[in-house]
């Protein structure tokens, strides 16, 4: 448990580091905005778009975190680790009561059409 949290931890260092050296300079590209014909034949494709090696890596990091992390869980179910327990079944009760509320909102329909004057 403690590699994991160490490794996570690193992880969101990684993250911050990583943000820190290549800021945003959103306001830069917002200054320098050309309208276009709406055919999208002058489209300028200058702008930075993410690259896909960047989705399968956060994919890749997502889904091992996830694992670890669940795995770590079953084993402290196994061990009948008291807290685990306890907190387990509060988050499946809260699951379960948003879950209700939400099929019960889109079933009265709250939201549907009530938005920007529909």
């Amino acid at each position: 448990m403690k590699k994991l949290l160490f490794l996570l931890i690193t992880l969101i260092i990684f993250t911050n580091v990583s943000y820190a050296s290549f800021p945003d300079n959103t306001f830069d590209k917002l200054t320098s905005i050309v309208l276009q014909d709406p055919e999208g034949e002058g489209y300028d494709h200058s702008g930075w778009e993410p690259s896909p090696i960047l989705g399968v890596l956060f994919g890749l990091i997502l889904l091992l975190s996830a694992f670890f992390l669940i795995r770590e869980w079953w084993r402290a179910w196994r061990r009948g680790i008291k807290w685990v327990r306890i907190l387990t079944k509060v988050l499946m009760w809260i699951a379960i009561v948003y879950a209700s509320l939400t099929l019960i909102a889109v079933t009265l329909g709250f939201g549907v059409g009530s938005g920007m004057g529909g």
